[in-house]
């Protein structure tokens, strides 16, 4: 699956990790490591660990629900068609502009909680439905919060989402604002790492996620975007012109576009429980990316109309929906993973040095990613160091 993963993916026997204010200080032999440190120790009682989940594509701060929506695409009304009628995003932005900053805030950490005891140590989060500056700004506050009072590791993402109603027929004019107002805002007040945009018809087209994606690089930021998920009118290609970390969805990319991936370092970042939300028979071209030696990873996408936010069941799932080995579905949901965030230096690796991020999971080998799903087989977490779940491992 690319040069970041398969061939940096190590499986040890009897293995032992020491940490130290937060980091990992030793990887080796349990009996090493039992041997050079004294402290409070943890038995996995022989069951796996591995990194801590990273989930590098969330839409975690968002008021209200679409429930009804979901009935709607099972009687044959399409995604388009529904924000078309002023539902989906839309929706949630009237909904999340309505909300206060505790609000917003009470609701993120209660999801943030259900995914921290699921594995996730590591979780982007991204504005994008508010639209306007107040509220944007307001969501990223929402973000840097979580950072502050949970123990898993925030990324804020400046998401351009879709125009707003307000703006409709004039989408230039509101991404053009988007530049040169919400994007100089947000990196002046230091509140996203990332800029982001919803590159697709419906949203912004490929020009205007240019004008978007530049400002932020401009700005300091780095920059990702949503790309070739509904339709396909070029965005993937942006790859080939901008400095982008990770291209996002591609259930509609072309498979010759997986080698500018590949060339240029761009982490293909899929999202397999969005793709069954959708339920759109569309996949992105998986083996076109590995033949490439493109990056993968792999996201929750957890957003009002894909309510599940567990990076686990992605894992899971990954195997069925985009034909992952196992293994592949491990590093795509770690060590690839942070790789789509740029800190795969620090996280998303059992490594010394790393953050001491870690899972003891309820299964004997990385084969039984996929093999058995649909509960939570989390029995250690560990979050910079922190321990946030323990069961009994007797």
């Amino acid at each position: 699956m690319g040069r970041v993963s398969l061939d940096r993916v190590y499986v040890l026997r009897d293995a032992g990790v020491a940490i130290r204010d937060g980091v990992f200080v030793a990887v080796g032999r349990s009996g090493d490591v039992r041997f050079r440190f004294d402290g409070f120790m943890v038995d996995a009682g022989g069951f796996m660990a591995s990194p801590g989940l990273v989930d590098p594509h969330t839409h975690l701060v968002f008021a209200g629900s679409r429930e009804d929506e979901f009935e709607l695409k099972l009687s044959g009304v399409s995604y388009s068609e529904i924000l078309a009628r002023g539902g989906g995003i839309y929706r949630t932005v009237r909904a999340t502009r309505a909300s206060s900053l505790e609000e917003l805030l009470s609701r993120a950490l209660r999801v943030l909680s259900l995914m921290l005891d699921h594995g996730t140590t590591v979780v982007e989060v991204k504005s994008g439905y508010a639209l306007d500056l107040e509220g944007e700004v307001r969501m990223l506050e929402v973000a840097r919060r979580l950072g502050e009072v949970s123990p898993a590791l925030v990324i804020p993402t400046l998401l351009a989402h879709v125009p707003p109603l307000e703006y409709k027929g004039r989408v230039s004019d509101y991404a053009r604002w988007f530049a040169e107002t919400l994007v100089p805002e947000v990196s002046r007040r230091g509140l996203a790492v990332y800029v982001d945009v919803f590159c697709d018809r419906g949203a912004f087209d490929a020009a205007e996620s240019r004008l978007i994606l530049e400002a932020g690089l401009k700005h300091g930021l780095r920059a990702r975007m949503h790309a070739d998920q509904l339709s396909y009118i070029g965005c993937s290609r942006l790859a080939g012109e901008l400095e982008l970390d990770s291209l996002d969805h591609l259930e509609r990319m072309p498979g010759e576009n997986a080698r500018v991936l590949a060339e240029r370092g761009v982490t293909a970042t899929l999202l397999p429980t969005s793709i069954m939300a959708m339920m759109d028979p569309a996949r992105p071209p998986v083996a076109k990316l590995r033949e490439a030696g493109a990056t993968i990873a792999i996201g929750s996408d957890y957003n009002p109309n894909n309510m599940t936010p567990l990076q686990q069941t992605a894992m899971d799932i990954a195997p069925y929906i985009l034909q992952l080995t196992p293994l592949e579905a491990l590093a795509a949901a770690t060590i690839n993973a942070a790789k789509s965030l740029n800190i795969h230096d620090k996280v998303g690796a059992v490594k010394e040095g790393y953050r001491a991020d870690l899972v003891v999971w309820d299964m004997e080998n990385y084969k039984w990613i996929g093999y058995t799903w649909g509960y939570n087989k989390t029995l250690v977490v560990v979050a910079g160091g922190r321990i946030v779940k323990k069961k009994d491992l007797r």
